[in-house]
């Protein structure tokens, strides 16, 4: 047995209902409907419980930070670049990402080019810092 409180048309009626069968699913105090376990999606595993460990910063390397789509490169090796310059754009979830220099250097090595999907912790530019 529950006991529920229904208003119809600003009435308020306290009523119990005989429960013959239940869905799991449970209201909360908000009116928000829990679904069933079953209708959940599985949970996503962070990375140090499914034995991959987290990436690692690299001193002379720009990581990705999220997963996502690499829309714009915005350096090329030997570029000069200023600490705070937009380096790559990443697209998640229709969202750009700029991730920027963390300090002035020169590129080595660009890892990746527009179009290339990417995972968090892909190496985007390798670079020698300046002075």
């Amino acid at each position: 047995m529950k006991k529920l409180r229904i208003t119809v048309e600003g009435q308020v009626y306290d009523v119990t209902v005989q429960v013959l069968e239940d869905d799991e699913a449970s209201v909360t105090g908000a009116g928000y409907v829990t679904p069933p376990a079953a209708m959940l999606p599985p949970p996503v595993a962070h990375p140090v419980a499914t034995g991959r460990p987290l990436p690692q910063r690299q001193p002379d390397a720009i990581l990705a930070p999220i997963a996502g789509t690499v829309r714009k490169v915005f350096v090329e090796p030997g570029a000069e670049v200023e600490a705070q310059a937009p380096v790559v754009m990443l697209d998640a979830m229709k969202m750009d990402t700029y991730i920027y220099a963390p300090r002035a250097f020169t590129v080595t090595e660009v890892s990746v080019e527009a179009g290339a999907t990417v995972q968090v912790g892909d190496c985007l530019v390798r670079f020698t810092p300046r002075g």
